[in-house]
């Protein structure tokens, strides 16, 4: 996928907040020094992009709340959310992404906790790392709503004293079991159930008020955007899919860049890519849910590839 304009910027000005963020703490070692001059040797939007985050990082420590609101203003929005988003996971004791529908959750995980809960109909949910779920089952139906992250379930079937369906709900659609077992996945694009019992049925309705419903097979994997638009099922790996449910994260051949968005959501702070030509390398391997610097350190190797750390903040690879 190529990174548009915005999507550049944005990345040069995360990457410059972090920079500006590291050299606040204790000194640049020899080779975050090195690191540092690479970066700001890439090109001029680098070096534009780290002199507007100092400014900013500046203002936001010395200044009141309103000549904070406006610099920003002034130097636009990209630098300061790149700025805000750090200070954000510097201030979440979980070092998740701060989502406020957690707060009306009935289970949750911490970030690096797979943990797996008893439902009160005798369902058991096992919850990946920094997931949210909340129950609500009435008479007609038991249903669970996915607000955030990865859940895999196991489901108490109809029988002669269960007669209501069980429901997933999450963004605009919802996963109807028609078996046992299945997993639904909610991330900032929108939602993937794959079925590894028997079947599932998938609903979505669109903004236009339409709705588009599919039976998803054992071994299959369906996709809805967030405004529910619905793909066709394809056949999945269900084995590396679900791996995350023994501690362990299996790639075969996928980019880059959406491994790093996976292995992110297993640690605190957060592991970014600097240059747009590294998203695309392609990389396959199994690494554990709990050790992610160890999975940071064969990517690098396997690429020849260099990473440093800032502040326990950022992970930063290029």
């Amino acid at each position: 996928m190529t990174e548009s304009v915005d999507d550049r910027q944005d990345r040069i000005d995360g990457e410059a907040a972090a920079w500006v963020i590291r050299q606040g703490g204790a000194p640049l070692t020899i080779e975050e020094q090195c690191a540092f001059a690479a970066w700001r040797a890439v090109s001029s939007d680098h070096e534009e992009a780290f002199r507007r985050a100092s400014s900013l990082w500046s203002d936001l420590d010395v200044g009141t709340r309103q000549k904070q609101v406006t610099r920003r203003r002034q130097i636009g929005t990209g630098v300061a959310l790149g700025v805000a988003c750090i200070a954000v996971l510097a201030m979440q004791g979980d070092g998740g992404w701060l989502n406020l529908d957690r707060w009306r959750a009935d289970y949750t995980t911490a970030t690096g906790e797979i943990r797996t809960v008893s439902l009160p109909d005798g369902s058991t949910a096992q919850l990946d790392s920094h997931t949210a779920l909340a129950i609500h089952y009435g008479t007609a139906e038991r249903r669970i709503v996915l607000i955030d992250g990865d859940a895999w379930f196991k489901v108490a079937p109809l029988g002669a004293t269960e007669h209501r369906p069980f429901v997933v709900e999450a963004s605009h659609g919802t996963s109807t079991a028609l078996g046992t077992q299945y997993m639904v996945e909610r991330d900032s694009a929108g939602v993937r159930t794959t079925v590894t019992e028997h079947r599932v049925r998938v609903v979505t309705r669109t903004p236009d008020g339409l709705t588009h419903s599919v039976v998803v097979a054992e071994g299959q994997s369906v996709r809805y955007s967030r405004d529910g638009a619905l793909d066709t099922p394809q056949a999945a790996p269900v084995d590396a899919m679900t791996a995350w449910r023994s501690g362990q994260l299996v790639f075969d051949n996928e980019p880059l860049s959406e491994v790093i968005a996976r292995l992110n959501r297993y640690q605190r702070g957060r592991i970014m890519l600097m240059g747009a030509r590294l998203r695309d390398r392609r990389v396959s391997g199994v690494f554990s849910c709990s050790d992610i610097d160890g999975a940071v350190s064969s990517i690098t190797r396997q690429f020849a590839l260099r990473s440093v750390s800032v502040a326990g903040l950022a992970t930063i690879i290029y």
